[in-house]
């Protein structure tokens, strides 16, 4: 793999476990994956999962893919990223989410008020830290006057990455942002996001092109395609009740498909909820079949202008299959 090809690979949200996990995540930069990506919804804790494999890899940039900012103060943020960033020799990615109401507000019983102007003072405040080790802000959702007691050893501070679904969030990425991941949408709607980057990069005065781009592309390398399909889908309808995934979703056509999903499980229909979504917006957003299915739909995104394909295994078959399949895509 050339040495500026990116590919990275999520690793999964539930499992597998942590000890598994970590044979994964060095089983994976060995094959030559360059990234690492872990997630964080019910857990594991994303950050503990990551300085773990921080000092059992040795190569690889290795990420959070996302966290939601509310959940833990800009501070302790910045604390647990040059953490890593510390353990791994300088390869720690801060991949930042605003995720959604539900689960900032009814999860963890946190605010989710403008998210943002919230996540453009969270980097502000995350920066400072990284770069001077001390933070003195007062915005209109955080303050801060902290001053850290550790300093970095490393060349460079840790990399931020911003979740981005719909423009305000692209654009702010561009400004603010080494970087930007992006989720569940095809290669044909590349093209427009990528505009919305570029657009805040401009208005900040920075190099467009020196804003690294990212998505999870979702597969699933399998000889039961169908079964793999509903899987899919399951996942999918768990998204119908996020507006700003709705809202992404319905550029791309789903928007009808995803109301009936919305219907049926507010009738008490869950099992039936999830086949409103048709096999054919499934396979819009996700790659199921042979090797080369996968390795075509990535070539697809790197052909639209994406940087950092972030390879992201589902359906029910063992991730490690997918991966090995993906290896130098």
């Amino acid at each position: 793999m050339a040495d500026n090809k990116k590919l990275g690979l999520h690793m999964s949200i539930g499992g597998p476990a942590p000890a598994e996990r970590l044979k994964f995540a060095k089983d994976a930069e060995d094959l030559g994956y360059t990234s690492l990506w872990i997630a964080e919804v019910s857990g594991p804790d994303a950050l503990v999962s990551l300085g773990a494999v921080a000092v059992n890899t040795s190569k690889a940039e290795l990420a959070t893919g996302v966290i939601p900012i509310q959940i833990r103060t800009p501070g302790v943020l910045g604390m647990a990223f040059l953490t890593i960033h510390e353990l791994s020799g300088g390869r720690a990615i801060a991949g930042l989410g605003v995720s959604s109401p539900i689960i900032v507000e009814r999860w963890h019983g946190a605010s989710y008020q403008k998210p943002v102007t919230a996540m453009r003072e969270c980097v502000t405040i995350m920066r400072q830290l990284f770069t001077e080790g001390r933070s003195k802000f007062e915005g209109e959702v955080y303050k801060s006057d902290f001053r850290l007691t550790m300093r970095s050893s490393q060349k460079h501070p840790p990399k931020i990455y911003l979740a981005g679904l719909n423009a305000p969030m692209l654009n702010l990425a561009g400004e603010v942002a080494d970087g930007v991941l992006m989720n569940y949408s095809p290669p044909d709607a590349m093209a427009a996001m990528i505009t919305h980057i570029h657009e805040g990069a401009k208005k900040a005065g920075r190099n467009p092109n020196q804003i690294d781009v990212g998505i999870y592309i979702r597969m699933c390398i399998t000889e039961d395609e169908n079964k793999a399909v509903d899987a899919f889908r399951r996942e999918l309808a768990s998204y119908a009740f996020v507006d700003s995934y709705n809202k992404m979703f319905a550029r791309y056509g789903l928007a009808d498909e995803f109301a009936e999903v919305r219907r049926l499980w507010k009738q008490g229909k869950r099992d039936q909820a999830p086949s409103a979504i048709s096999d054919a917006s499934a396979r819009k957003i996700a790659a199921f079949g042979p090797a080369q299915v996968g390795r075509d739909f990535v070539a697809k995104f790197r052909a639209a202008g994406v940087t950092h394909p972030v390879v992201f295994p589902i359906g029910p078959v063992d991730p490690r299959k997918t991966m090995n399949a993906l290896v130098g895509a």
